[in-house]
């Protein structure tokens, strides 16, 4: 009788283990439904990282050239061009404002399989980081949301979100 289980164990236990695996679609197989994918490390990210570390040393020259000439930049929904953004900088600079970045933003870079049809970019590094202001005695810190669309190697169009105010507070 002991032999009988045991062997009755045994063949169940080749079945379950026989059982077929469901067979998945490769990793980097395109899905109906997906519509791009999103990476942690490329080089449209460090060129992201390095245009921060650039607007905190206000190092006007070489952020300017990773933009192309003619990039739209949507501050808080206001279109603007990169020589209008690089004056707000050189006016937050000539205030005697310091500007200091968080340790540990977030980055990474959706690459949609298709360009868009408008713009013809593929690639967008989101960046979600706090933003220290100080001037004297006083700081604030704002917490950007920004998207760099990049074709070419250039940034075409960026989208920055942030709260204001405590800026303009601080300007005063």
């Amino acid at each position: 009788m002991k032999k009988t289980i045991a062997l009755i164990a045994l063949t169940g236990l080749l079945f379950i283990s026989c059982k077929k695996e469901d067979t998945a679609a490769p990793a980097n197989e395109k899905k109906p439904d997906e519509f791009g994918v999103v990476v942690k490390k490329s080089a449209n990210i460090e060129m992201v990282k390095k245009l921060s570390a650039m607007a905190t040393s206000y190092n006007f020259e070489n952020f300017k050239a990773n933009f192309a000439p003619n990039a739209i930049i949507h501050d808080n929904m206001k279109d603007i061009t990169i020589d209008e953004n690089i004056n707000v900088l050189k006016d937050i600079k000539a205030k005697g404002i310091t500007l200091t970045l968080d340790k540990d933003p977030l980055f990474f870079e959706h690459v949609n399989h298709e360009p868009n049809k408008k713009s013809g970019i593929s690639n967008y590094v989101f960046t979600y980081q706090d933003a220290t202001f100080a001037k004297g005695g006083k700081s604030v810190v704002i917490n950007y949301h920004m998207v760099f669309g990049i074709k070419d190697g250039k940034v075409v169009e960026e989208w920055d979100i942030y709260d204001s105010a405590p800026i303009m507070e601080l300007l005063k």
